[in-house]
């Protein structure tokens, strides 16, 4: 059975009834007149915690109060608490607790727009997913060149009209979830004097598939996501767009997530970047203790959007940076624009400086994909340690390994050779390769510890390890490494237990962190 969204409200008239007809929410009210009268009142809230666990969404409509933060230190998790506006106060600002847990205030016109708000983001969990551009079909009457780039993207090229005219549809509908705000981010990119416009339609599920409703936005129109309200029912949502103008439209995946309107993507609190060409990476920052290091932990590859390692990241108490990246069909490898790359390395350094931390208070850490994210960014940050399992370097490569070694098997280091380095032929493929060493090779890596499990016969990059060592070893580096028999995707779990274990050694090695030890789940 499927957890449920558990939510406190704290003051105010009780809103459970709103909240009725969500069978996936558990609500609870506390009246703050048990803070005066009822001695009990944090025994009782503890014994709900223990029985039900943590709550995921604390909503207040009391004024400050020193016994209410205190309340909330004891129930609070990062970004999951608002105070109604109309209660927010300099109090709140300035209390440790309010700062520590990042509590915020509820904005909203009226009271309808507060109860919708609230309804929308009440569900567990996250989900994102996306249709690829190698499933668009080009118009017919479209008579210029066209270029299908796999996963990437498909390109239209040559003369759209001076009217707007179909270019594009999806053989595949996205999925419009009832009770849920949708957001929607198409990625497309436009050389010379051309203009788009998307059309949106909710189609009804069913037989007759009768129109419910039809959003026509310009590219100018979409520098933010589309976000669909909430409605009470399941929905289709075709997409077809138009072009006019002269010149090169490329058109990639369109995204489809849940949403959290203003309180977070993904997760509550969670981030996302977008740089000029509209390429993403999301990013999620837990405080943690607020004590030395910081741990980032980049995603591996998948392909439900979202962010991975949440719970093996908090559970070592530290304040932690979750980096994630939606692009392609699984993730694009944290390469792209310098502008791009850039926006990767300002977000742990402004989340080092948010934690006045040094630079060398910092762990970075991935699996498999995200273990190119670790090593190419953490040659550039001098981090006290980088930890990675399965690690993949050599992206031409294993884009190369498809052919034979690999047929028919991760297709997506295709789309990242072809959108980095144009084509697949063996410079590109080289190319792409050096982009890695050129990065890694030139900077200091002797305060670093690397820490690395990795796969004896991998077949996706099969000397990684072997291409490492000998450059970490020119720069004095400390080498911890571990094999495990079998090819990339096999005994995954016991690559997760020595990567638990490699960041168990660093933290009490290197910051006095003692942890216990336990199951880790990813």
């Amino acid at each position: 059975m499927p957890r449920k969204f558990r939510v406190l409200q704290i003051g105010g008239d009780d809103l459970e009834p709103i909240f009725q007809h969500k069978k996936g929410v558990s609500w609870d009210y506390f009246d703050i007149g048990l803070f005066e009268f009822d001695s009990g009142y944090v025994e009782a809230i503890e014994a709900i915690v223990e029985a039900e666990g943590h709550f995921d969404f604390i909503y207040i409509q009391a004024p400050y109060s020193e016994t209410l933060t205190n309340l909330l230190q004891m129930i609070s998790e990062p970004y999951n608490t608002y105070v109604d506006e109309s209660f927010w106060s300099v109090e709140y600002e300035q209390d440790e607790n309010v700062q520590k847990y990042v509590v915020q205030p509820l904005h909203y016109r009226n009271i309808e727009e507060r109860n919708n708000k609230l309804e929308a983001v009440s569900f567990s969990g996250q989900y994102g997913d996306k249709v690829s551009p190698k499933l668009a079909l080009v118009h017919p009457n479209f008579k210029g060149d066209v270029f299908y780039q796999g996963n990437s993207e498909v390109t239209l090229s040559g003369e759209f009209g001076k009217e707007f005219k179909p270019i594009a549809s999806w053989q595949n509908n996205l999925v419009y979830d009832k009770d849920k705000v949708i957001q929607i981010w198409p990625e497309f990119d436009i050389d010379g004097a051309v203009e788009l416009q998307y059309t949106f339609r909710l189609i009804q599920t069913g037989a007759d598939g009768a129109l419910i409703e039809q959003i026509i936005l310009t590219d100018d129109m979409l520098d933010s996501p589309l976000e669909i309200p909430t409605k009470p029912f399941d929905a289709y949502i075709s997409v077809t767009v138009k072009a006019r103008g002269n010149g090169t439209v490329h058109l990639g995946p369109i995204h489809k997530r849940w949403s959290r309107l203003d309180m977070g993507q993904f997760l509550l609190g969670g981030s996302r970047f977008v740089d000029s060409q509209r390429q993403e990476f999301i990013y999620y920052f837990h405080p943690g203790d607020m004590k030395p290091p910081l741990n980032v932990y980049f995603s591996g590859y998948r392909t439900a959007e979202g962010f991975e390692g949440y719970y093996m990241m908090k559970r070592m108490n530290a304040p932690f940076l979750l980096i994630g990246d939606p692009r392609v069909e699984g993730g694009s490898f944290y390469i792209g624009s310098s502008e791009y790359e850039q926006g990767i390395i300002n977000v742990i350094d402004e989340t080092l400086e948010k934690l006045n931390f040094k630079s060398h208070e910092l762990i970075l850490s991935g699996l498999s994909m995200g273990s190119f994210g670790a090593l190419y960014y953490g040659a550039q940050l001098n981090p006290q340690a980088i930890i990675v399992g399965k690690p993949l370097v050599n992206i031409g490569t294993i884009a190369e390994h498809m052919r034979l070694l690999r047929p028919e098997e991760f297709g997506t280091a295709l789309d990242v050779l072809v959108s980095n380095e144009g084509d697949t032929s063996q410079a590109s493929i080289q190319a792409l390769n050096q982009k890695f060493w050129q990065t890694f090779q030139k900077k200091s890596l002797s305060q670093t510890v690397f820490a690395i499990a990795y796969m004896q016969h991998d077949d996706y990059d099969p000397h990684a390890f072997q291409e490492l060592l000998p450059v970490l070893t020119a720069h004095q580096a400390r080498v911890m490494n571990r094999s495990i028999p079998g090819r990339h995707n096999d005994d995954s779990p016991t690559i997760a237990s020595w990567f638990v274990n490699f960041y168990n050694i660093i933290l009490e090695d290197k910051f006095g962190r003692v942890q216990h030890a336990e199951k880790q789940n990813i």
